[in-house]
Protein backbone atom coordinates (compact mmCIF):
# COMPACT_ATOMS: atom_id res chain seq x y z
CA UNK A 1 0.00 0.00 0.00
CA UNK A 2 1.15 3.28 -0.94
CA UNK A 3 1.43 6.23 1.81
CA UNK A 4 -0.22 9.87 0.32
CA UNK A 5 1.52 12.69 1.05
CA UNK A 6 -1.21 13.57 3.35
CA UNK A 7 -0.44 10.99 5.77
CA UNK A 8 3.61 12.25 5.35
CA UNK A 9 2.36 15.86 6.38
CA UNK A 10 0.44 14.54 9.41
CA UNK A 11 3.86 12.27 10.50
CA UNK A 12 5.13 15.56 10.04
CA UNK A 13 2.70 17.53 12.43
CA UNK A 14 3.07 14.38 15.05
CA UNK A 15 6.38 15.67 15.31
CA UNK A 16 8.06 12.36 13.74
CA UNK A 17 12.08 12.03 14.57
CA UNK A 18 12.73 12.05 10.85
CA UNK A 19 10.94 15.43 10.10
CA UNK A 20 12.47 17.49 12.52
CA UNK A 21 16.03 18.37 10.90
CA UNK A 22 17.46 20.96 12.99
CA UNK A 23 19.31 24.07 11.40
CA UNK A 24 23.28 24.25 11.57
CA UNK A 25 24.77 25.17 15.01
CA UNK A 26 21.62 24.49 16.93
CA UNK A 27 23.14 21.72 18.90
CA UNK A 28 26.29 24.04 19.38
CA UNK A 29 24.41 27.08 20.89
CA UNK A 30 21.93 24.95 23.26
CA UNK A 31 25.39 22.84 24.45
CA UNK A 32 26.85 25.92 25.61
CA UNK A 33 23.33 27.68 26.85
CA UNK A 34 23.14 24.29 28.88
CA UNK A 35 26.82 24.68 30.20
CA UNK A 36 25.89 28.52 31.55
CA UNK A 37 22.86 27.63 33.30
CA UNK A 38 24.63 25.10 35.02
CA UNK A 39 27.01 27.40 35.87
CA UNK A 40 25.33 29.88 36.59
CA UNK A 41 23.12 27.56 38.95
CA UNK A 42 25.85 26.23 40.37
CA UNK A 43 27.44 29.89 41.33
CA UNK A 44 30.31 31.25 41.24
CA UNK A 45 32.78 30.32 44.37
CA UNK A 46 32.15 32.90 47.27
CA UNK A 47 35.83 35.22 48.07
CA UNK A 48 37.30 33.84 50.89
CA UNK A 49 36.33 35.18 54.38
CA UNK A 50 39.34 37.46 56.03
CA UNK A 51 40.03 37.01 59.74
CA UNK A 52 37.70 39.62 60.82
CA UNK A 53 34.77 39.07 58.92
CA UNK A 54 33.64 36.96 61.90
CA UNK A 55 32.88 38.88 64.57
CA UNK A 56 33.14 35.87 66.95
CA UNK A 57 36.80 36.38 65.71
CA UNK A 58 37.26 39.83 67.20
CA UNK A 59 39.15 40.44 69.78
CA UNK A 60 39.03 43.84 71.58
CA UNK A 61 41.21 46.00 74.22
CA UNK A 62 41.07 45.81 77.66
CA UNK A 63 39.11 48.37 79.03
CA UNK A 64 41.29 50.24 80.93
CA UNK A 65 43.07 51.38 77.38
CA UNK A 66 41.43 54.22 77.64
CA UNK A 67 42.95 55.57 80.33
CA UNK A 68 46.50 54.61 78.88
CA UNK A 69 45.62 56.71 76.08
CA UNK A 70 44.58 59.60 77.84
CA UNK A 71 47.63 59.69 79.95
CA UNK A 72 49.97 59.24 76.69
CA UNK A 73 47.79 61.95 74.81
CA UNK A 74 48.53 64.83 78.25
CA UNK A 75 52.19 63.53 77.87
CA UNK A 76 52.64 64.25 74.06
CA UNK A 77 50.59 67.66 74.39
CA UNK A 78 52.45 68.47 77.59
CA UNK A 79 55.62 69.96 75.19
CA UNK A 80 52.97 71.94 73.32
CA UNK A 81 51.29 73.69 76.13
CA UNK A 82 54.50 74.21 78.16
CA UNK A 83 55.81 76.24 74.92
CA UNK A 84 53.11 78.14 74.68
CA UNK A 85 52.63 79.43 78.10
CA UNK A 86 56.32 80.41 77.96
CA UNK A 87 55.53 82.12 75.18
CA UNK A 88 52.44 84.09 76.56
CA UNK A 89 54.43 85.21 79.79
CA UNK A 90 58.22 86.07 78.31
CA UNK A 91 57.41 87.06 74.38
CA UNK A 92 55.69 90.90 74.43
CA UNK A 93 53.13 89.92 71.40
CA UNK A 94 49.78 91.09 71.61
CA UNK A 95 47.24 92.37 74.99
CA UNK A 96 47.64 89.69 77.69
CA UNK A 97 44.06 88.47 76.97
CA UNK A 98 45.06 87.56 73.86
CA UNK A 99 47.76 85.44 74.90
CA UNK A 100 46.15 83.94 77.96
CA UNK A 101 42.92 83.44 75.59
CA UNK A 102 45.25 81.03 73.07
CA UNK A 103 46.77 79.47 75.90
CA UNK A 104 42.86 78.67 77.07
CA UNK A 105 41.53 77.33 73.65
CA UNK A 106 44.76 74.94 73.10
CA UNK A 107 43.71 73.10 76.82
CA UNK A 108 39.92 73.07 76.15
CA UNK A 109 40.86 71.45 72.95
CA UNK A 110 43.30 68.95 74.15
CA UNK A 111 40.49 67.86 77.09
CA UNK A 112 37.93 67.65 74.67
CA UNK A 113 40.27 65.59 72.83
CA UNK A 114 41.25 63.52 75.70
CA UNK A 115 37.58 62.91 77.14
CA UNK A 116 36.24 62.01 74.01
CA UNK A 117 38.19 60.47 71.58
CA UNK A 118 40.10 57.42 73.48
CA UNK A 119 36.17 55.60 74.24
CA UNK A 120 35.45 56.15 70.46
CA UNK A 121 38.99 54.74 69.31
CA UNK A 122 37.86 51.93 71.82
CA UNK A 123 34.68 51.23 70.55
CA UNK A 124 35.94 51.17 66.78
CA UNK A 125 39.49 49.05 66.94
CA UNK A 126 39.47 45.35 66.93
CA UNK A 127 41.98 42.57 65.64
CA UNK A 128 41.81 39.62 64.56
CA UNK A 129 44.59 36.76 64.20
CA UNK A 130 43.79 34.11 61.65
CA UNK A 131 46.49 31.43 59.75
CA UNK A 132 46.94 33.64 56.76
CA UNK A 133 46.55 37.45 57.56
CA UNK A 134 46.26 39.84 60.32
CA UNK A 135 43.07 41.64 60.19
CA UNK A 136 43.31 45.12 62.12
CA UNK A 137 40.42 47.65 62.30
CA UNK A 138 40.73 51.22 63.88
CA UNK A 139 40.59 54.84 63.65
CA UNK A 140 38.36 57.50 65.11
CA UNK A 141 36.46 60.16 62.35
CA UNK A 142 38.09 57.79 59.46
CA UNK A 143 37.82 54.09 59.98
CA UNK A 144 41.24 52.40 58.30
CA UNK A 145 41.43 48.63 58.09
CA UNK A 146 44.21 47.17 57.91
CA UNK A 147 44.83 43.17 56.35
CA UNK A 148 48.32 41.78 56.76
CA UNK A 149 49.35 38.39 55.14
CA UNK A 150 51.44 36.32 57.34
CA UNK A 151 53.93 35.63 54.92
CA UNK A 152 54.79 39.08 54.55
CA UNK A 153 55.29 39.69 58.33
CA UNK A 154 59.22 40.55 58.77
CA UNK A 155 59.77 42.21 61.67
CA UNK A 156 57.54 42.17 65.24
CA UNK A 157 58.42 44.31 67.97
CA UNK A 158 57.25 44.48 71.55
CA UNK A 159 57.30 48.25 73.27
CA UNK A 160 56.18 48.89 76.71
CA UNK A 161 57.01 52.52 78.30
CA UNK A 162 56.17 54.00 81.71
CA UNK A 163 52.66 54.46 81.54
CA UNK A 164 52.01 51.10 79.40
CA UNK A 165 54.01 49.39 81.95
CA UNK A 166 51.74 51.04 85.25
CA UNK A 167 48.61 49.81 83.19
CA UNK A 168 50.15 46.40 82.70
CA UNK A 169 49.81 46.73 78.96
CA UNK A 170 52.10 46.06 75.96
CA UNK A 171 52.39 47.61 71.99
CA UNK A 172 53.04 45.57 69.12
CA UNK A 173 54.08 46.80 65.81
CA UNK A 174 53.95 44.88 63.28
CA UNK A 175 56.86 45.26 60.24
CA UNK A 176 56.41 44.60 56.65
CA UNK A 177 58.12 45.46 53.06
CA UNK A 178 55.25 47.96 53.03
CA UNK A 179 55.15 49.28 56.12
CA UNK A 180 53.72 48.82 59.64
CA UNK A 181 50.88 48.59 61.56
CA UNK A 182 50.23 49.03 65.17
CA UNK A 183 48.23 47.12 68.02
CA UNK A 184 48.31 49.04 71.00
CA UNK A 185 47.16 48.84 74.48
CA UNK A 186 47.19 45.08 74.51
CA UNK A 187 47.27 43.29 77.97
CA UNK A 188 50.70 42.41 78.58
CA UNK A 189 50.04 38.57 78.75
CA UNK A 190 47.81 38.69 76.10
CA UNK A 191 50.78 40.42 73.87
CA UNK A 192 53.01 37.63 74.72
CA UNK A 193 50.49 34.81 73.49
CA UNK A 194 49.89 36.47 70.58
CA UNK A 195 53.80 37.49 69.74
CA UNK A 196 54.10 33.53 69.80
CA UNK A 197 51.37 32.90 67.77
CA UNK A 198 52.30 35.26 65.40
CA UNK A 199 55.92 33.73 64.65
CA UNK A 200 54.22 30.36 64.81
CA UNK A 201 52.22 31.35 62.14
CA UNK A 202 55.05 33.33 60.35
CA UNK A 203 57.53 30.45 60.36
CA UNK A 204 54.29 28.05 58.51
CA UNK A 205 54.02 30.70 56.03
CA UNK A 206 57.56 30.67 55.12
CA UNK A 207 58.11 27.17 55.18
CA UNK A 208 55.03 26.61 52.67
Amino acid sequence: MKSSPGSETGADEKGSPTSAVAPPGVDERTEALATAASSTAAGEPEPALLAGDLPAERHRLPDRVTRYWRWRGFYSSLPGLVLLVSGAIVLPWGPWWARWGIVGVFVAVIAACLIILPPIRYRVFWYAISSTEIDIQNGIIFINRSVVPMRRVQILLSERGPIADHYRLTNLKIRTAAGSVKLSGLDRGEADVLSERINRLVDLADDV
